[in-house]
């Protein structure tokens, strides 16, 4: 049996001190693989939780996968589920769920961490339970997997409502758009009946499509809407559909950036909880999903719901800072970070009473001060994102943003132990004030704009949807004045300059040079709907040249013909290698006189079908190595 609590647990302390945390690790780096025989592998952890008659307000479960040792990540998106089960009951309950993404371009040392917000479930991680890890799927288990850590990190002091009991509503896959069978048989109104002391009931959600009709995709890549009635009143509707291109895992090696069934490759699901006023008596909860009839569908949908019972919330004004987003060196928060401006916060209302407005102090440490009035109405439960103003003060390296929440509806906050918060944040890069940006379209220029302006929206280059040329060179010599700046790539089909699965979109590419000519800083071309840099222009430039030559190869599927994109800061002696599986040299080419930048068609028709390697040597020293696969 784990125990892994701090010292205040072991000494029984119940009465909390503001921002009080647990840590409880269930699985460290716990190697997981695929069952082919069963489609499911539980990976069970014994872990000892808080005793239940310590106070907590947050729970929040970390997922960590890394590539296991002497093996490589796992290749396939597969459905995930991190369950539990109190030792003093034999059902369990699906308290996260993750999909798993395609790494097969993830290198040895990649990892990447996830959180969730499992408070609904408080009342069960307490004393002696079982967290099981369960990993789907069927790929080869010999050499490829996950190594996976799961952490839960307990914020101590009241909960803002107490849970009064948990009711399983649905856990279910069954075939969507079975002509056979009424979606209702699977999804039957249910009736619960609630505590006395109950005055919020709270409906949480883990819904996914999978499978595929070939005609309309369902139900992996196709929208349904779903409904949740409570006591036949309509409590919510919406689509189940999730757009992947601005996944902040990025490139994966699959279809990552399509958009699906309400998930995506990599990411940590997010549950949907709905909490609605309830009395005291029996209630009917009924989930409904968009009719669909398929002759023979290949379309599942799973579900795991819960009822949870929620007490009267012990405060009238309680408000909670959930999350800094910008600015933050976290890497789920990459896509829009490192920055120069606009700090963004997310807030919480935790309080009975409707929070009409609060007041938000925030700052870099070291730095004044600011303050915002936040006012948009939220009632209990209800979260919003707020984009403060002004630039965000820095000293060069890292940094310290804190927000402070006050004043909930002009009133006083009843627990000021999550009024606070900060993050760790890298100052973003310096550059000289002469810069060299180099834009190259794909075949489908039609989808993308490109806009580089200051804080103030002042624009220095500026392509809106139209303007761009395909298969174009644009190139734009700056000399900025000192400011903070903001580049950013967009693209409409959420496939990025470059996305190995649509070969006819051709590739593209963004880089930024010094005045010189020379590689500054390169962007990842498989970028989904687009991507965002921030910088600064002063005197004192922190980004240095970069003397790894940008390589590419474009199409990476192929039945022969591909085109190599080089650039360096010098020229060199270049040597290409084609190599098979087993790591044969099958194939080379010598260019001895090859210029600092080119493109150089290759056609590879000649040799067997399959996967193979393409590495390129620079005065015989590696500096790229990509896959092929030749197709018929």
């Amino acid at each position: 049996m784990r125990n892994v609590f701090l010292l205040l647990v072991l000494l029984g302390l119940v009465h909390a001190r503001a921002q009080d945390t647990l840590h409880v690790r269930a699985h460290d780096r716990a190697t997981v693989v695929t069952d082919r025989s069963t489609g499911n592998h539980p990976y069970p952890v014994a872990v000892r939780f808080p005793a239940k008659e310590l106070p907590v307000r947050r729970v929040v479960l970390t997922l960590t996968l890394a590539c296991p040792d002497g093996m490589r990540c796992g290749d396939w998106d597969y459905l995930d589920r991190i369950l539990i089960r109190p030792m003093h009951r034999t059902d369990t309950f699906e308290v996260a769920r993750m999909l798993t993404p395609y790494g097969g371009l993830f290198g040895k040392e990649w990892r990447f961490s996830w959180q969730s917000d499992v408070t609904d479930f408080s009342t069960l991680l307490r004393d002696s339970v079982e967290v099981i890890y369960a990993h789907g799927g069927y790929e080869a288990s010999e050499d490829r997997g996950w190594a996976v850590t799961t952490d839960f990190h307990f914020v101590l002091g009241p909960p803002p409502a107490e849970v009064l009991a948990i009711t399983e509503l649905y856990r279910v896959t069954f075939v969507y758009g079975d002509r056979s069978r009424s979606i209702e048989a699977d999804l039957p109104a249910r009736s619960i009946s609630t505590d006395a002391r109950a005055a919020l009931l709270r409906i949480r959600t883990h819904q996914t499509g999978h499978g595929m009709n070939a005609d309309d995709g369902c139900g992996e890549f196709c929208s349904k809407w779903r409904s949740i009635k409570v006591d036949k009143k309509e409590v919510g509707r919406r689509a189940l559909w999730k757009g992947c291109g601005s996944n902040p895992l990025f490139p994966q090696a699959g279809t990552w950036l399509f958009d699906r069934a309400d998930w995506c490759p990599g990411a940590l699901y997010e549950a949907e909880a709905l909490t609605v006023p309830i009395a005291a008596g029996a209630h009917v909860v009924d989930i409904d999903m968009e009719p669909y009839a398929h002759d023979s569908s290949e379309a599942t949908t799973d579900i795991a719901a819960y009822a949870i019972q929620l007490a009267k919330p012990r405060a009238e004004y309680d408000a909670a800072i959930e999350a800094i987003l910008i600015p933050n060196d976290d890497p789920r928060y990459g896509r829009f970070n490192p920055a120069v401006h606009e700090p963004q916060v997310v807030v919480r209302n935790l309080g009975s009473e409707p929070m009409d407005m609060v007041l938000v102090e925030y700052g870099t440490e070291g730095f004044p001060m600011r303050l915002f009035v936040h006012g948009k109405r939220l009632r209990f439960g209800e979260s919003d994102t707020v984009m403060l103003p002004h630039l965000i003060d820095m000293k060069p390296g890292l940094n310290t943003f804190v927000a402070k929440l006050s004043k909930p509806g002009s009133h006083k906050d009843a627990w000021k132990g999550d009024n606070v918060m900060r993050a760790t944040f890298t100052a973003p890069d310096m550059l000289d004030s002469v810069l060299v940006v180099q834009l190259r379209t794909n075949a489908q220029p039609e989808q993308n704009s490109f806009r580089l302006a200051n804080t103030k929206g002042h624009a220095y280059i500026d392509h809106p949807l139209g303007s761009l040329k395909p298969d174009s060179l644009y190139t734009d010599t700056l000399r900025l004045p000192p400011a903070g700046y903001v580049m950013q790539l967009a693209d409409t089909a959420g496939d990025g300059l470059t996305f190995w699965y649509n070969a006819e979109g051709g590739s593209g590419y963004l880089r930024l040079l010094d005045g010189q000519g020379r590689l500054l800083k390169r962007f990842e071309s498989d970028c989904g709907d687009g991507l965002t840099y921030q910088f600064r222009v002063g005197d004192a430039p922190t980004l240095p040249v970069d003397d790894q030559p940008a390589i590419s190869v474009f199409p990476s599927l192929t039945a022969g013909p591909t085109v190599l994109d080089y650039f360096a800061n010098e020229a060199a002696a270049i040597r290409l290698e084609l190599r098979d599986e087993q790591g044969t040299v099958v194939w080379s080419e010598a260019l001895a006189d090859a210029p600092k930048q080119f493109r150089h068609s290759l056609d590879l028709s000649n040799q067997p079908r399959g996967r193979y390697t393409l590495k390129v040597l620079r005065d015989e020293q590696e500096v790229f190595s990509g896959r092929l696969r030749l197709i018929e």
